[in-house]
């Protein structure tokens, strides 16, 4: 078997199908498998799955986590390469005859990856691809620097590699929105050379940008004076300080700066909350936010004039707001400005 296809899915009824009949559908000279792993979706991801009979392999499992399922499914895994395809995105029907044999031709290659263009609900292409500043393969060093943008989708892994490093980490729970992929991409660049393919093989669901708020933002029955309340809410950033404290752990002082930027997000997400609740006149809320937001980078000036005027009385805000720019007004009110950042 020359490549396993793994598939974590999670409550994904409405897209799943496509996502199967994308890999099914590769124009790939060898043999490849379909392994999809059903993490305790509660919705009709299994009565969708069902339908592919035994053209895919299913895995169950109770709700752990994408982490979790994907190791699941590597574990699961006969062949030489494992590609990842999450539930909700489609590939190319070339995408496997355009990355795998980079894998073959380079004894050296421990991954291979490919660029990725979003699509919203009906399928129609979105945005712009999500790579295109970083068309080539980088060096360890340059992953050390940033956070680079590999979606998981986009890549193909020796599996040999993923067993070598342990696969995902599980510390990356269900309520878990992000960074596992990160933390994984630099364990496996560490193993070798990551050869990137500059075309675009891959979709990838592109959830509105306001509706990725609103899963993030409480409702307003959130109790907003309760300390408890809110700590469970910031408890949704844990994947971001858990991504900080294994790159320290794991690189050390090389790992400060992917650290810093993880903690970084974590501010820059409460910003984006607070704005929001601003915005639907929720002003308890920004201010919580606004200082959890402090506490992750104190060092931002700007959050600071943020709260100071969720402070004001409304209507007071209100009657200043008139004398400033329609930019500083957003810049204070909300809501935030559209991010072209892949989810």
């Amino acid at each position: 078997m020359k490549v396993s296809v793994v598939i974590p899915t999670y409550n994904d009824e409405g897209t799943i199908g496509a996502t199967v009949e994308s890999a099914l559908a590769q124009k790939f000279a060898d043999r490849f498998e379909v392994i999809v792993v059903n993490d305790g979706s509660t919705d009709g991801t299994r009565a969708k799955l069902a339908q592919f009979g035994d053209r895919i392999r299913v895995i169950d499992q109770a709700n752990r986590g994408v982490s979790a399922a994907r190791n699941a499914g590597i574990r699961a895994a006969a062949g030489e390469y494992v590609a990842l395809l999450d539930g909700d995105d489609t590939w190319t029907e070339d995408k496997l005859a355009k990355t795998v044999p980079v894998l073959d031709e380079n004894p050296g290659c421990v991954a291979v990856s490919s660029n990725a263009i979003g699509v919203d609900g009906a399928g129609n292409v979105v945005g712009y691809p999500v790579t295109p500043e970083f068309q080539h393969s980088p060096t360890f060093d340059e992953m050390l620097d940033r956070l680079w943008a590999y979606l998981p989708s986009t890549v193909v892994v020796r599996r040999a590699t993923l067993q070598a490093i342990g696969g995902f980490s599980e510390e990356f729970k269900p309520e878990h929105y992000a960074c596992e992929d990160t933390f994984i991409m630099l364990l496996v660049r560490e193993r070798g050379e990551i050869i990137y393919v500059p075309e675009t093989l891959v979709q990838y669901r592109r959830r509105d940008f306001h509706a990725r708020l609103a899963n993030r933002l409480p409702s307003r029955r959130f109790e907003v004076d309760s300390a408890e309340a809110f700590s469970k809410f910031e408890r949704r950033y844990e994947a971001n300080i858990i991504l900080a404290r294994l790159t320290l752990e794991h690189f050390g002082a090389r790992g400060r700066k992917i650290a810093a930027l993880a903690i970084d997000g974590v501010a820059h997400e409460l910003i984006g909350v607070g704005l929001m609740a601003m915005h639907e006149g929720n002003r308890a809320l920004a201010r919580r936010c606004y200082r959890a937001s402090i506490r992750y980078s104190p060092l931002t000036l700007k959050t600071y004039f943020r709260l100071g005027w969720a402070m004001l009385p409304a209507q007071a805000a209100r009657a200043l707001s008139s004398m400033f720019p329609p930019g500083l007004r957003r810049s204070l009110s909300g809501p935030p400005m559209l991010e072209e950042r892949p989810q």
